[in-house]
């Protein structure tokens, strides 16, 4: 369907300019005349306008947090959504300006503001475009934006905190093979000659040291494209989402790793569900949005089997209980709060108390984890160092 950009006026002599999807440039004209403004013109947008009103560089998800707060701020202020989308698309980075216009402009052509966010999917995930739609349905939209935000930054935090966790261990052993590499490429070339005249002389270690040194200068060109096609391969095959859940599952079995990955899927799952329900969403549907916060198949499949028992009637705490999607703690503090009528908020202490736990395994597994990477980079390091110093004083012997 083409895209057409327009301009009218308003019935208070504003100028409005936006864009809308339409059949026909009539349908264009009748959806303006519909909102109550003055049509001027309505023409198809070029391919490069269409691009800058959604394409164009992804903006940030802490730009995205920062906006959606200062957009609640002025909601509260007593502005219209396009005045605010508006006043913050006016001092704001390029990509939070085509991210603010776009919104404004399908706002304008008379979609709603969940709509709008809608198509931004890329942007926006599916549970804040169920909490908008219904924080307009129930007038509480400025509630309900900022209960996105604090969800933003609590999720931001702990996905800080989960990455740090991942990139110490990850910049050890990544140090550990340049350290290995500069030494096999640069260091020991130097040595050659003189181990050289030993022969058969030499021991094991500085034999296989010499013999992969001499390996890597012969084809250096090679291991290196060899990497690089493996790095490409490793980014295009987790670019998919199924290649994602299948590694997110195969580090969930491994041990040590087993105890933080459930608490982390645990706080993501019963976060999302007190989210939805709190700010009015509807339970079959807050289910149907938690498939998308899950990526292991095994999660998915016990989700949709929550869903199909909860529309045939069953309760949702008994459902919950007869999978397993959360750990038993979970699911009994999810049953006190389905009895006593305040789910919401029991998920909501619960949430809290998983992201505790999840801190404390954390930091368990980086107080294991990097004392024992530092201890195999030593090992590596020292023992060819140890290998090139032997065969030095074993020359020195032989020369007294």
């Amino acid at each position: 369907m083409p895209q057409f950009r327009y301009r009218a006026v308003t019935q208070t002599g504003e100028m409005v300019v936006g864009e809308v999807e339409a059949a026909t440039r009539e349908e264009v004209l009748r959806r303006i005349e519909y909102l109550g403004h003055l049509p001027i013109e309505a023409e198809i947008a070029s391919r490069k306008r269409i691009g800058g009103a959604a394409g164009g560089a992804r903006p940030p998800a802490r730009d995205v947090t920062i906006f959606l707060r200062q957009l609640a701020l002025l909601v509260g202020a007593g502005l219209t959504l396009e005045a605010a989308l508006q006043t913050l698309a006016e001092d704001a980075s390029k990509p939070i300006e085509r991210f603010a216009t776009g919104l404004r402009s399908m706002i304008s052509s008379g979609d709603s503001f969940a709509e709008a966010l809608e198509r931004h999917a890329h942007i926006i995930d599916p549970a804040y475009v169920a909490m908008a739609r219904a924080g307009e349905a129930s007038g509480r939209l400025q509630a309900v934006l900022v209960a996105i935000v604090e969800d933003r930054v609590r999720r931001e935090r702990l996905s800080e905190r989960v990455g740090s966790a991942i990139r110490y261990p990850s910049f050890l052993i990544g140090a550990a093979l340049l350290v290995m590499f500069f030494f096999l490429l640069y260091v020991v070339p130097q040595f050659a000659p003189v181990f050289h005249d030993l022969g058969d002389r030499l021991n094991g270690g500085v034999a296989f040291v010499l013999a992969a040194s001499a390996w890597l200068h012969a084809n250096l060109y090679a291991v290196l494209a060899v990497c690089a096609a493996i790095a490409l391969a490793l980014f295009l095959l987790f670019s998919r989402r199924e290649a994602r859940a299948a590694a997110i599952s195969f580090i969930a079995r491994v041990p040590g790793v087993a105890g933080p990955m459930q608490d982390w899927r645990t706080t993501r799952v019963i976060g999302a569900l007190g989210l939805l329900l709190g700010n009015g969403v509807p339970l079959p549907t807050t289910l149907k949005i938690l498939r998308d916060v899950v990526v292991e198949p095994r999660s998915v499949a016990a989700i949709d089997e929550i869903h199909e028992k909860v529309r045939s009637g069953r309760r949702f705490a008994e459902a919950l209980a007869e999978t397993a999607l959360l750990p038993p703690l979970a699911v009994r503090m999810l049953r006190i709060g389905e009895e006593t009528g305040d789910l919401p908020a029991i998920a909501a202490h619960a949430t809290q108390f998983y992201e505790q736990r999840l801190g404390a395994g954390l930091d368990r597994l980086m107080g294991a984890i990097g004392p024992a990477a530092i201890v195999v980079v030593s090992i590596l390091v020292g023992a060819l160092v140890v290998s090139i110093m032997s065969a030095l004083l074993s020359i020195t012997e032989l020369a007294q």
